[in-house]
């Protein structure tokens, strides 16, 4: 087993200082970014598929050949127990598949933990139809809560609760994104960038509000509703997650 078969074997096992991401529920953003997709998708790859929880049950729901791929047996073994087809596959190594096989590939909050990102969309769009299209997120490293942070002295990896701010050194994203630099990161990969968005901003976004409940959290959400619209004008900074859609052009070189 290597280094990172371990790694995300623990985590998603025993998780990170006590947090796993196990058992996250797909949003309503996210039902509405992947719908139009998965209408015209029999064939979808889910890389990066986790426990199944997050996406691969809804879009096992949507009478789709659902694929998934991840590092960790953990996780895997999650998504077979919930009846989806899911296996093994090391992010540096080719995926197991044709040239051309699916017709929607999605990976959500999975590029940042990759050591070679771009080698690994390069391998996604090599199993891609063209015309299939790309759909995924990744942190927003620059989005407004991690800025003022940043002008606090604290940097912000966002990968698990406990190491994002206070041990960064063992936080396991290892890679980090803008609006802007995602755009070139997918066009340098061979894709057409349809967009870059994000989900409606909320005050609950920013640092320490974050932690409000009961009456205050209701107060925090009441006073948020007129700004979600903020995201769709300016998503690089107000976008906490960048939530992408990417198309494999028709006139694709294999």
């Amino acid at each position: 087993m290597t280094q990172i078969e371990e790694f995300y074997r623990d985590y998603w096992e025993i998780g990170i200082d006590q947090w796993c991401p196990a058992g996250e529920s797909i949003s309503a953003f996210e039902r509405s970014l992947l719908g139009p997709y998965l209408s015209k998708a029999p064939k979808v790859l889910d890389f990066g598929c986790g426990d199944g929880a997050h996406i691969g049950e809804y879009i096992a729901s949507a009478d789709c050949e659902y694929t998934g791929v991840d590092v960790s047996e953990a996780a895997v073994s999650s998504c077979t127990r919930k009846g989806l087809a899911a296996r093994i596959c090391l992010p540096d190594r080719p995926l197991p598949f044709t040239p051309e096989r699916f017709d929607l590939i999605v990976s959500f909050e999975v590029l940042e933990h990759l050591f070679a990102p771009a080698d690994a969309v390069m391998e996604l769009n090599r199993v891609l139809r063209q015309g299939g299209h790309f759909v995924g997120s990744v942190p927003n490293c620059v989005a407004i809560g991690n800025r003022l942070l940043t002008l606090f002295g604290y940097f912000n990896a966002a990968g698990a609760p406990r190491t994002s701010l206070y041990r960064p050194w063992l936080d396991p994203h290892i890679r980090f994104f803008t609006r802007s630099a995602l755009w070139r990161f997918l066009e340098e990969a061979g894709f057409r960038v349809i967009g870059v968005s994000g989900p409606p901003f909320s005050l609950l976004q920013l640092p320490r509000i974050h932690r409000a409940s009961g009456s205050v959290r209701r107060t925090v959400e009441a006073v948020s509703r007129p700004l979600a619209a903020i995201t769709r004008l300016w998503p690089a900074l107000f976008a906490y997650r960048l939530y992408f859609v990417a198309q494999k052009p028709l006139d694709a070189h294999l």
